[in-house]
């Protein structure tokens, strides 16, 4: 009789029962695993999506240092919204204030339909996959004080299922500066820091100094590119150095009158220029002096003074391309003219939406994509100068829902 063979102890299989039971248990992992992973990926995804977002409100932010101060309110009107997912439902029920926290801080909304560099809405924004719409609101922090809070609310769709989301950024912004107005001798300041100080006491390692102040001054536009303005008003930036309190800076803009001497401050080292009229390339000379009346002269600093705005660029027009549930709209205009002439800037409205920029080149011509039975687009050029200066608009075109020719 044969025996039957027995497998030695541990060497045994599994049975089906054990098998299954196994196969169980892994497929439980493995979709846990698969969730994981799909909710790890959803958030990366949030998480780009609201860096994107976040860079677009300081790109915003950063855009608006480079306006007058008094240029710092909004062009439009708010109006308060009933939807509660819009960033104007936080706007005060008379359409006067704004809460900037979303926590019952309300502060006065600055609003100058006339002078106003404040955008209310841009919609849409697009970067990369990520549509946008960005708010803005200027309100006042601090009005004694002149004060302006600048707050930036930046909703966005998220990729995934979900409802849209907000981001919200504020910064600050006051004049900073006291204007000392160069065009006459014994000229006045206003109030603030660098204040004038006729008559210094001698502070800090002062025993032996024989050298005076060093350092340099800059001429800074708020408006245009380095070494352009186009307003008489302009900002000196100083960064000087002397252990022998105080330091005291003076300028002029002839090397002959000069205004009075300014103490210099490192934490607000900057003051408001008034170069003379007419244009052209305009010198700023600088004088310094430390507590013992140490004096030197700093480096001539030179700007270009442009007031003269470009010529209208030439009749903007177009073709039409469809393909499918796209349209591309091929601009072309014609040159513009200036002595110190930088490129064009071309605008949009989508569905009678708020007028964006679209670009900035300096071709002419520049194709814009869309959807063609969903968008109807406007669209007008200006040019731009190196100052800052832009011309008039072109005429405008418009585009219809559907059309290709």
């Amino acid at each position: 009789m044969r025996k039957r063979y027995r497998p030695p102890d541990g060497e045994a299989g599994f049975t089906t029962v054990e098998l299954m039971a196994a196969l169980s248990v892994m497929a439980i992992g493995f979709f846990a695993l698969a969730g994981a992973l799909g909710l790890g990926l959803r958030q990366i995804t949030l998480g780009r999506q609201r860096q994107t977002a976040t860079e677009v409100g300081n790109a915003r932010i950063e855009h608006l240092r480079n306006v007058p101060y008094e240029a710092v309110a909004l062009s439009t009107q708010p109006i308060k919204s009933d939807d509660p997912d819009s960033p104007d439902a936080f706007i005060s029920p008379d359409n006067t204030q704004y809460d900037v926290s979303g926590s019952g801080d309300y502060e006065d909304l600055i609003v100058d339909e006339t002078g106003g560099q404040v955008l209310h809405l841009e919609d849409p924004v697009q970067v990369g996959t990520t549509t946008m719409e960005v708010w803005q609101y200027a309100t006042w922090y601090d009005q004694p004080n002149n004060v302006k809070r600048l707050t930036v609310a930046i909703v966005y769709k998220p990729q995934v299922i979900g409802p849209a989301r907000m981001v919200r950024i504020s910064t600050f912004f006051t004049p900073g500066t006291v204007t000392v107005d160069g065009s006459s001798s014994g000229a006045t300041q206003g109030g603030g820091t660098p204040t004038s100080t006729p008559t210094a006491t001698p502070t800090g390692p002062c025993t032996g100094d024989t050298s005076p102040p060093s350092g340099s001054f800059a001429i800074v536009s708020s408006s245009g590119q380095t070494g352009y303005t186009s307003s008489t008003t302009v900002t000196l930036s100083m960064s000087l150095t002397d252990t022998c309190a105080p330091v005291q800076a003076r300028f002029s803009n002839d090397n002959t009158t000069w205004s009075d001497w300014i103490t210099y401050d490192s934490s607000n080292a900057s003051v408001a220029w008034i170069l003379p009229t007419g244009d052209g390339s305009k010198s700023v000379h600088a004088q310094v002096k430390d507590g013992l009346e140490n004096k030197g002269t700093l480096a001539t600093q030179a700007t270009i003074l442009d007031t003269t705005a470009p010529t209208v660029p030439g009749t903007l027009s177009r073709t039409l391309a469809c393909s499918g549930a796209d349209r591309t709209a091929t601009l072309s205009w014609g040159s513009s003219t200036d002595a110190h002439f930088s490129g064009y800037r071309v605008y949009v409205s989508i569905n009678s939406g708020a007028w964006t920029m679209l670009t900035s080149t300096s071709l002419l011509t520049y194709q814009h994509a869309h959807k063609k039975n969903l968008d109807s687009v406007r669209y007008y050029v200006i040019g731009y100068d190196a100052a800052g200066n832009i011309s008039s608009a072109t005429n405008t075109i418009s585009i219809s829902k559907n059309q290709c020719s």
